[in-house]
């Protein structure tokens, strides 16, 4: 129970609900946003960086939530790069062969990222034990 973070009240910045947010992320965070208007909000209309909006997500949802929002943010992300660099080769294949080689790009994009996640969890941990 030590390592959980200590919790504060915000309101949800799009409907005034009140949640809870980590106190560590109410200076990273510009705006809050409680579950069910994470699940209803036009992504559109969200703020670029994403990583100033904190979500309040129950621990339930979780494993529903983030494996969904990452393919959305590698494929928002990595598609334009791929399709600019390998376009004129993947007009050129059947549509079986694309989504071969899409999927493959996919895999791979999520296994680095996966990788270096840990890498970085690995890092932090190193960093705590010197101190």
């Amino acid at each position: 129970m030590e390592n959980e973070p200590k919790l504060v009240k915000v309101n949800c910045s799009f409907c005034g609900k009140e949640i809870e947010c980590p106190e560590d992320m109410l200076e990273k965070s510009e705006k809050h946003m409680c579950f069910e208007c994470f699940q209803s909000v036009n992504r559109n209309k969200l703020p670029r960086d994403l990583s100033k909006v904190h979500v309040d997500i129950p621990m339930d949802k979780l494993n529903e939530v983030i494996p969904e929002e990452m393919t959305n943010a590698v494929v928002k992300e990595a598609f334009p790069d791929v399709w600019q660099e390998r376009k004129k080769e993947l007009k050129e294949i059947s549509k079986k062969e694309i989504a071969k080689e899409m999927f493959g790009e996919g895999a791979y994009i999520a296994i680095k990222s996966m990788m270096q996640a840990l890498k970085d969890e690995a890092e932090k941990e190193d960093m705590i034990n010197k101190k």
